[in-house]
C-alpha cells in the first residue's frame, strides 16, 4: 500500500483501533457504572513476569471478564476482548517485549535490513507447528499479511509494498521507503499468523475450530457467556502451557466479578474497581495487581468551534484542572496526573514534557489573552451511566467555573455521543488512546494530525503542518535515537498547544486467588497465559 492510501485511512469507527476504545465511546468500560476506573494506564504495579516454577502443570483457569470478544478473527479484531482472546490462539513473527517498549522476535529468529532500509528479511524459527500439527512456513505469513492488508486494520501495514518467500523458513518483506515502526506493526496482533489459504475454508467455517500456533485452542464458545480454551498439544514453547484450559466467562457487571472472586468462582478478574483495591488487598487469599499501562486519558475539544480552536482558551482549560483531586478523588490514589499524550509505558515517552497542571492564576492569564477574555458556556458530554468520567467532569466544571468558563455536562449513550463526534456536533468530552505495540505510530498520527491516520486528530481537527511533518519524519526513521529525539519534540509541542488536555495515567487493575501463578500483564495488555500455573 502507497503512503496515500494510509492517508485517506479507514472509515473512523475502524481506523486507529486501539485509539477508538476511548472513554467517551464506551470501549473496555461501558457495560455497567463504576467499572471504567479500573482498567486504565501506567504507574505501579509489577514490571516483569513472576516465575511460576514448582507449580503444579494442568487445572482449569476460571477468567471473569467485562466483555464477551467480538471475533476470534486477528484481522478483523478492534475490541479489547478480542485482540486478548486472538492472541492466546494465534502468534505474530515479534511480540511485545514485558515492559512495552519494544519488540523481541517469537515465530521469527531475527531479520537483516537492506542498506537503503527498505527490504527486511525475517528468519522463522524451526520446527513449529500449527495446532493441528502441520508445520508453520513463510507462505503462511505472507498468507496472513496479505490478507490483514484488505482488514479493518490495514493500515497498520500501509507501508508494505510486496511480499516474498524465497524458502520455506524466510519472509522478505519490501516497503516503500524506509519505515521505523516495521517491527511493531509485524507485532501487532492482527498480523498473527493464520494457515495459508485458511486451509481451503471460507472464513466463517475456518473460525469455527480456528487453527493457530499460540498455546491454546478454542474448545467451544457460548456467545455472551462464556469461551472455553484448551491446551495446543503442539504448542513450539517445551512444556507450556501448563494449565488444561481457561475458561473466559463474560460479567459485565464489576461487583459480580468481585463476588465471584471472593466466593471462589472465579480464579482471575479482570477491572476490579478502585474503589474495591483497598479492601481487596486486606483480603486473605487475594492479590491485586496493578500493572502498568499504555493508556492515556485526556479531554478532547472540537477545533471547529471558535472557543477551542483559540490555543490559549486550550491551555487555559489544561492549567484549570485539578488532576491531583481526580487522582484522589475519582481514582482513588491509583494514577498519576499527566502531561505527555505518550503514556510513561510507551517507548519514547519524555518526562520533561512541558507540565501545563493546575495553576488558576495562570489559566485567567492564558484566558485573558484569547478571543474570550470573559470566558464563554460549553458543554461537557459524557456516556450515560459512566460514574467515573461524570465524577471527573464535575471537578472539571467547579475548576473551568473559578477561571469564568460556565461547563454544562449532558450525557448521551456511546452510540449517540460516537456519532456527534465524527460529526463534530461536540464541544469537548473525554477519550482514551492505548497501544497494542511497542511503537507509538499506532496512535500518534490519529491523536495530533488531520486527515492522517483516520480520526481527524482525535475529531478534535487540530491542524499543524509542524506537527504533521515530525509524525511523518518519526516514520521514516529507523535509527531509534533518531526517533526518540523526534518523538521528544512532538511531545513538547503537543503540550504547549494543547490539542489534547491530557489528565492522567493509571493501572490495570486485576484480582486474583492467591493459587494462581505467573499471571503478568504487559503494558500493551495483552497476557501470556502459557505462563501461568494453579497452586
Amino acid at each position: 500500500m502507497t503512503d496515500s492510501a494510509r492517508e485517506t485511512g479507514l472509515p473512523p469507527a475502524l481506523s486507529r483501533r486501539s485509539f477508538l476504545r476511548r472513554t467517551a465511546a464506551g470501549g473496555f468500560a461501558l457495560s455497567t457504572a463504576g467499572s471504567l476506573a479500573s482498567v486504565l494506564a501506567a504507574c505501579s504495579g509489577s514490571t516483569s513476569p513472576s516465575s511460576s516454577s514448582g507449580k503444579h502443570t494442568g487445572g482449569d483457569l476460571v477468567f471473569a471478564r467485562i466483555a464477551d470478544p467480538q471475533t476470534i478473527d486477528p484481522s478483523a479484531a478492534i475490541d479489547t476482548e478480542s485482540i486478548w482472546t486472538c492472541l492466546l490462539m494465534y502468534e505474530c513473527l515479534y511480540t511485545v517485549t514485558s515492559n512495552g517498549h519494544g519488540t523481541k522476535p517469537w515465530l521469527a529468529t531475527g531479520y537483516e535490513l537492506s542498506s537503503d532500509q527498505r527490504t527486511w528479511t525475517f528468519h522463522l524459527r524451526p520446527d513449529i507447528n500449527f495446532s493441528d500439527g502441520s508445520p508453520l512456513t513463510s507462505q503462511d505469513v505472507k498468507f496472513t499479511l496479505e490478507r490483514s492488508m484488505k482488514g479493518p486494520n490495514a493500515y497498520i501495514l500501509s507501508a508494505v509494498d510486496g511480499i516474498d518467500t524465497p524458502a520455506a523458513d524466510t519472509v522478505v518483506v519490501h516497503t516503500t521507503h524506509p519505515w521505523g515502526p516495521l517491527l511493531g506493526d509485524i507485532s501487532m496482533y492482527s498480523n498473527a499468523v493464520l494457515p495459508n489459504n485458511l486451509r481451503g475454508e471460507k472464513d466463517a467455517a475456518f473460525f469455527q475450530n480456528p487453527i493457530g500456533t499460540g498455546p491454546f485452542t478454542l474448545k467451544s464458545w457460548t456467545k455472551g457467556q462464556s469461551l472455553v480454551l484448551t491446551k495446543n498439544p503442539h504448542y513450539w514453547q517445551p512444556g507450556k502451557p501448563h494449565l488444561d484450559t481457561v475458561t473466559f466467562m463474560t460479567v459485565p457487571d464489576s461487583n459480580t466479578r468481585v463476588l465471584q472472586l471472593r466466593g471462589g468462582q472465579a480464579d482471575i478478574i479482570e477491572a476490579p474497581p478502585f474503589s474495591s483495591v483497598s479492601n481487596l488487598q486486606a483480603t486473605s487469599g487475594i492479590k491485586v495487581d496493578l500493572f502498568p499501562s499504555t493508556a492515556v486519558f485526556f479531554v478532547q475539544m472540537n477545533e471547529k468551534r471558535p472557543q477551542f480552536a483559540d490555543m490559549h482558551v486550550r491551555r487555559a482549560i489544561s492549567y484549570a484542572i485539578d488532576r491531583n483531586s481526580i487522582v484522589k478523588d475519582v481514582l482513588f490514589g491509583h494514577g498519576q496526573p499527566g502531561a505527555s499524550i505518550f503514556s510513561p509505558a510507551w517507548p519514547f515517552y519524555d518526562a520533561s514534557t512541558p507540565k501545563l497542571w493546575y495553576d488558576p492564576a495562570t489559566a485567567k492569564q492564558e484566558l485573558a489573552m484569547s478571543s474570550y477574555p470573559k470566558g464563554f458556556t460549553t458543554t461537557y458530554a459524557v456516556v450515560a451511566g459512566d460514574t467515573v468520567n461524570g465524577s471527573i467532569a464535575q471537578i472539571i466544571q467547579a475548576n473551568l467555573k473559578a477561571i469564568g468558563i460556565t461547563m454544562n455536562i449532558q450525557s448521551y449513550d456511546p452510540s449517540t455521543l460516537n456519532d456527534l463526534q465524527v460529526k463534530a456536533d461536540y464541544d469537548m468530552t473525554p477519550a482514551e488512546a492505548t497501544l497494542d505495540i511497542g511503537d507509538p505510530d499506532e496512535d500518534v498520527p490519529a491523536m495530533i494530525t488531520l486527515k492522517y491516520g483516520g480520526i481527524d486528530s482525535s475529531y478534535t481537527w487540530y491542524n499543524n503542518a509542524e506537527m504533521l511533518k515530525l509524525t511523518k519524519d518519526a516514520e521514516l526513521t529507523v535509527s531509534p535515537t533518531a526517533r526518540n529525539s523526534i518523538y521528544a519534540k512532538i511531545q513538547d509541542m503537543a503540550a504547549e498547544q494543547c490539542p489534547l488536555v491530557v489528565l492522567y495515567y493509571a493501572p490495570y487493575a486485576y484480582a486474583q486467588q492467591q493459587t494462581v501463578n505467573g499471571f503478568f500483564v504487559p503494558p500493551t495488555g495483552n497476557y501470556h497465559l502459557e505462563d501461568v500455573t494453579l497452586s
